[in-house]
């Protein structure tokens, strides 16, 4: 498979350096690299990164494993996924179950989690989440599982879908029921589902359709001939 480049901008690996250099103290700003550029890098990620360098990992902001490159008929599969466990920070993030992801999705999700989930969960909640329940990573299936669809982005190793959250006290939240009931339980899972829109070009939740009424997708795929807009449910 061939990664078209924009020639303006540097490589995906160029900017991994740049990170590097930076040290642990700031990450990437989405806001701040055309979406275009992140999009396209996540979809299939340049050679010159063969060695999965990821900085996320480097810095040690996420807890995660390179896996072998996967490869799969229809357009499946990643050069360099994650298996990804935890996201760190000042309150760290089990998952319960290893999520297969790209680069790109598992640094904007400790990005997602360190500067809006926490915030929203010790605001509204009174304290912070510590675990999160995966639904769903890299799957090589149509979108929805409809037969016939184009392919999801869980099959590029490119989404996560998550169900639950448990929090400090051992609660869980779950999408499929805390969602609907409101309460400060309900205006959090909402909360955190606008927040995504700052972090992942796709989130859709129980408001987006019938196929996402117990999880939240998020992913970072190309929308629109220009590959500039979001899609935000």
């Amino acid at each position: 498979m061939k990664k078209d480049r924009i020639s303006n901008w540097p490589s995906f690996s160029s900017l991994l350096a740049l990170l590097l250099l930076a040290g642990c103290g700031s990450f990437y700003d989405a806001e701040e690299i055309p979406q275009e550029v992140l999009q396209k890098e996540a979809i299939w990620p340049d050679p010159a990164i063969s060695d999965q360098v990821c900085p996320a990992v480097v810095m040690g902001l996420v807890s995660a494993q390179p896996l072998p490159p996967i490869e799969s008929r229809g357009g499946c599969g990643h050069l360099a996924p994650f298996s990804v466990v935890a996201l760190g920070g000042d309150n760290p993030v089990q998952f319960n179950t290893d999520a297969t992801i790209n680069c790109v999705v598992t640094s904007q999700l400790q990005r997602y989690f360190s500067e809006s989930v926490q915030p929203l969960a010790l605001q509204k909640l009174g304290q912070p989440v510590v675990e999160i329940q995966i639904a769903a990573s890299y799957s090589c299936r149509p979108r929805n599982n409809q037969r016939g669809a184009k392919l999801s982005e869980h099959g590029r190793a490119n989404a996560i879908d998550i169900g639950a959250f448990k929090l400090a006290d051992g609660t869980v939240l779950t999408i499929k029921k805390d969602w609907p009931r409101g309460g400060r339980a309900g205006r959090f899972l909402r909360a955190i589902n606008r927040s995504a829109c700052r972090y992942f070009t796709t989130v859709i939740g129980p408001g987006g359709d019938k196929y996402h009424q117990d999880h939240i997708h998020l992913d970072h795929g190309e929308h629109g001939k220009s590959g500039t807009w979001r899609v935000c449910q």
